[in-house]
């Protein structure tokens, strides 16, 4: 919370919009959030169509890596540090549809890639575009939402991952199938091989979604959370600004954004390796694989997010700041555990029952993680306060994560479970320190925040 004094912070905005002025509130959560769901299908599909890609465009190993993730995160993180500048001066809902019709094209240009360079160039115009989505989408959940039901509408958003990570599988798998087999030689015949197809057939969507977000949602009026950001009327704060706000005046972001990190670390480690750990220990086939692995991911993550927005209706407007991160503190807390289990288990049922109990678990924080920075900065500063904490997450969780998984197993020899054992050492400290931090960023929230507007929407 922001070091600034109750009458300061409870003062109203002048000009604040009636219930009347926000239109259907809930389809904006629903229609955002099955956007969040396609940029997340668009951006792991590749996983699915690994090996036709690599035998097409004779790929190595490490192209193959590039693609799906150094490169991919690093534009998705580095872009959204300089679109979220757009999020808090521009037109959202305009940019949001503009950043969607982009990411599609870009997916359906994928299918048409001649050599690892075209297709590099496309998947970075994904990440580049999808990088706008999260701190534009969430930004406009603060303004048309009480600080406790934008808890509630974030863990709905945040449930966008689980579900496009889970359609990617089957639905990838699925399509794939279906152009080896009819289609197969009707694609031949028009130069076409089934994984363009793949490519063609997940991004045409988004064309269709991003009319929707153009012709039905409206920009929402910006409340701001302080009436001290409101003194210069809508002067852009700089960056600086942005950063003292964050770190100098608000205690708790920095253990905030560094349990967080943490967290994200341990999911992208099980992102990258919990597949590859159930081949190789217990031999099992990557179709196999992805009928076990698939449903715990989505079924786990589902009922987290689902989990999360039951506890948001166990808070109130003046304690939201200090109980979602409490919240968040106990759920990666109950984490460690299974973290460090999960790869050890000498079953492989029990190891992807453990692996969907991760899931749900840490969903639980990651579908409540951007409500702190929602209700505690102020409006023209929330897009690239959101962006700064994708920023930090792709960059340092998104290579340190799998990095420290692989670099730990090649120095235990590739003996027995080494694998497993170097899953469980990252995982289990990952969530560690993230439970730790998240109680120190508690513990810097005053106990009684007072929530400093009333906005229309109930």
């Amino acid at each position: 919370m922001s070091a600034y004094p109750p009458s300061i912070q409870a003062t109203e905005h002048v000009g604040r919009p009636s219930s009347s002025d926000v239109r259907h509130p809930v389809y904006i959560v629903l229609l955002f959030f099955i956007c969040f769901a396609f940029s997340y299908l668009d951006r792991q599909i590749v996983s699915v169509l690994v090996q036709p890609i690599k035998q097409s465009l004779a790929l190595t190993d490490t192209q193959i890596g590039l693609l799906q993730g150094l490169s991919f995160t690093m534009c998705y993180a580095t872009a959204g540090v300089f679109v979220a500048r757009l999020v808090d001066r521009a037109n959202r809902v305009k940019l949001i549809a503009a950043c969607i019709a982009v990411w599609a094209i870009s997916t359906m240009a994928c299918g048409f890639a001649s050599n690892f360079s075209e297709l590099l160039i496309a998947r970075a115009g994904t990440a580049i575009a999808e990088a706008a989505l999260s701190p534009a989408a969430l930004s406009i959940f603060s303004d048309i939402f009480t600080p406790r039901r934008v808890a509630r509408a974030s863990s709905v958003f945040m449930l966008g991952p689980y579900v496009g990570g889970g359609v990617a599988l089957f639905g990838g798998g699925m399509l794939l199938s279906v152009a080896h087999g009819d289609s197969s030689a009707l694609l031949a015949a028009h130069g076409f091989e089934p994984w363009q197809m793949v490519f063609v057939a997940v991004g045409l969507p988004g064309l269709v979604l991003a009319a929707l977000v153009a012709f039905t949602v409206r920009e929402p009026v910006r409340q701001e959370t302080f009436a001290r950001a409101t003194q210069a009327g809508d002067a852009m704060p700089s960056l600086r600004e942005v950063v003292v706000e964050l770190f100098v005046r608000n205690r708790f972001c920095l253990p905030y954004f560094a349990a967080y990190v943490a967290l994200i670390t341990l999911f992208y480690s099980h992102a990258a390796w919990f597949p590859t750990l159930l081949m190789r220990h217990f031999h099992l086939a990557p179709k196999a694989v992805g009928q076990m692995a698939a449903p715990a991911y989505v079924i786990g993550g589902t009922l987290g997010i689902a989990c999360a927005g039951m506890l948001a209706t166990r808070i109130t407007d003046e304690n939201t700041l200090r109980r979602v991160l409490g919240f968040s503190a106990g759920a990666v807390a109950t984490l460690v555990p299974a973290a460090i289990a999960m790869p050890l288990v000498a079953d492989s049922t029990v190891a992807v029952l453990l692996y969907g109990s991760c899931a749900f678990t840490a969903s639980i924080a990651m579908g409540l993680a951007p409500v702190p920075l929602q209700i505690a900065v102020p409006n023209r500063m929330r897009g690239r306060s959101l962006a700064l904490l994708v920023f930090m997450t792709n960059a340092i969780s998104g290579g340190v994560g799998p990095l420290a998984v692989g670099y730990l197993n090649e120095h235990l020899g590739h003996m027995g479970n080494s694998l497993g054992v170097a899953l469980a050492l990252t995982g289990g400290l990952s969530s560690l320190i993230g439970a730790a931090l998240y109680i120190l960023a508690m513990r810097r929230v005053p106990v009684a925040h007072a929530p400093a507007v009333e906005r229309g929407t109930p």
